[in-house]
């Protein structure tokens, strides 16, 4: 646990009770009393790490009854990068995610072209890094059109999980997802957000995603330092993976 503060650690627990089911759907959390006494703590870090697990959709507060555990609940938005999916689950708990940036840009043709808006229109733009044990690992940027609601992805400040963020939060619907991967050379930005040399190798994954009629809601950029978490691809017949 160590650089970590206390609310990340509080909200660290309580997401782990969520996500194995220990806290289930519409089940009814601790007051904030019975948390500060559970973890030992003052009021404030329960307050912070609270407001983070209702910022990201997992929890909501219903009048008279208390702090809810949320419906539809979406672990993880690495889901569709399976080449990455074993790596993330082996070290959750290690991984932090800093939001660089937050503002509206103007893009390039291929980034506004694949979202289906008019070239040269402002949108929304989220720059984030994930790091493992404070080493950063991944740059992603997610671009948005500018209907979604920028002011909330600025109030939430660093969000784990963009997806489920995204789902709940901003109310984006997630259906379908595209993705290419490329190698590339590192420029400037990302060299320094990676703590990596520019020119030095990154995989660079663009991933589309549609709502249910197909419309693009959503374009986002990862840039990895794949030699610390290689992208894999397992293919089966069979019972299983490696079964002849």
């Amino acid at each position: 646990m160590a650089g970590k503060t206390l609310s990340g650690v509080i909200f660290e627990d309580l997401y782990n009770k969520i996500k194995s089911n220990y806290y289930s759907v519409g089940d009814v959390l601790p007051t904030e009393e019975e948390l500060q006494e559970m973890y030992g703590v003052s009021r404030a870090p329960i307050r912070t790490a609270m407001s983070q697990l209702k910022n990201e959709g997992f929890i909501h507060r219903k009048p008279g009854i208390g702090t809810i555990v949320a419906e539809n609940t979406i672990f993880s938005d690495w889901t569709p990068m399976g080449g990455f999916s074993s790596h993330f689950r082996s070290h959750e708990g290690e991984l932090v995610c800093n939001t660089v940036d937050v503002s509206k840009s103007i893009v390039n043709e291929e980034i506004t072209g694949t979202l289906k808006l008019p070239e040269g229109e402002p949108i929304i733009q989220v720059i984030r890094v994930r790091k493992e044990n404070n080493s950063p690992i991944f740059l992603l940027k997610h671009y948005y059109p500018d209907s979604v609601d920028m002011e909330k992805i600025k109030e939430a400040g660093d969000i784990l999980y963009m997806r489920q963020f995204a789902t709940h939060v901003l109310g984006i619907n997630f259906e379908y997802v595209s993705e290419e991967l490329t190698a590339v050379k590192a420029d400037y930005q990302q060299s320094v957000l990676l703590e990596t040399n520019p020119g030095d190798a990154l995989l660079r994954i663009k991933r589309t995603s549609f709502d249910k009629d197909y419309n693009p809601v959503e374009y986002v950029e990862y840039f990895v330092k794949s030699n610390h978490w290689p992208y894999q691809v397992i293919f089966s017949k069979g019972g299983g993976p490696f079964e002849n």
